[in-house]
């Protein structure tokens, strides 16, 4: 598949574009969101208009931000991720990136790995913010320790599967996020992009009417959220706007998911703010 570097287009793709945030409306928030099961990790489930009578049925797991160390709570939250998304059947189990903590604990990555491909018959993962701040590690290195697990790594890459195409970005800092040129298949398109700052330094006259669902990560959900207010902080530099939760782009094309994740790595901790797997399920 032929692929275009988008700088030449958007460049700088990490200029602001806070007009560009106004064409998405947020249509379910953290407190509207369908709670599933809770505990130290909830299972969020959205039940979405399938983009094809071929995909009526069609199960997707969306897991990220584990920032995975080995620590005793890390692998608990693991195993519980795990279980819920076993428990929820998925066709497909995609991986929002920032998987990897520090460089000293990447040894420690191979365990969740294998735990996460376990739970899932096909598993596919992008890069975050937390992979590409490696500098020193090319993409070679990422896509042959997820192979290893039996996992499909995208990078500005995409691949068919069960009737669906994913396309993987890469991720806004310290890389260089492409969209297809042309896209090689009529199938309903799912996008998987770390932030959705990405999203939005992408969303420019029609490039991304092509795809029919986002998913993405990196906020935490702003981690610390208080009741009736939400959060006060949310790592992206439209502030909380695009915090959590489904959002629509005006028109109707595409909808984005943004997860809150599994770990506390902007802060040591959580407050009212839980930690989750989202299960999507076309109808």
């Amino acid at each position: 598949m032929k692929v275009r570097k988008v700088s030449s287009i958007y460049y700088p793709l990490t200029v602001s574009h806070p007009e560009r945030v106004q064409k998405w409306i947020h249509k379910i928030d953290y407190r509207k969101a369908q709670v599933v099961t809770s505990g130290e990790v909830a299972a969020i489930r959205y039940r979405l208009t399938a983009p094809s009578p071929e995909t009526v049925g069609h199960r997707i797991a969306f897991a990220t931000d584990f920032h995975y160390r080995g620590t005793e709570l890390d692998r608990r939250l693991a195993k519980a991720a795990a279980r819920a998304i076993k428990e929820f059947k998925p066709d497909t189990l995609c991986l929002g990136g920032d998987l990897a903590a520090d460089a000293t604990d990447l040894d420690t990555l191979p365990e969740l790995l294998k735990l996460l491909r376990d739970s899932a018959k096909c598993c596919l993962a992008i890069p975050g913010n937390w992979e590409r701040g490696k500098t020193w590690l090319p993409t070679e290195f990422w896509q042959e320790l997820y192979a290893k697990a039996g996992i499909h790594y995208l990078c500005n890459a995409g691949m068919e599967n069960d009737k669906i195409y994913f396309y993987g970005c890469d991720e806004l800092t310290n890389g260089e996020p492409k969209l297809p040129d042309h896209w090689s298949t009529g199938l309903p398109r799912i996008l998987l992009i770390h932030r959705p700052d990405t999203v939005i330094a992408l969303d420019l006259f029609y490039a991304l009417e092509s795809a029919n669902l986002i998913l993405c990560g990196h906020t935490h959900g702003g981690q610390v959220r208080f009741p009736f207010f939400g959060p006060v902080y949310a790592s992206s530099k439209y502030g909380c706007a695009l915090d959590y939760g489904l959002f629509e782009r005006i028109g109707g094309s595409p909808q984005m998911i943004v997860s809150s994740g599994i770990s506390s790595r902007s802060f040591n901790w959580r407050f009212n703010c839980r930690r989750e797997v989202v299960f999507i399920e076309f109808a």
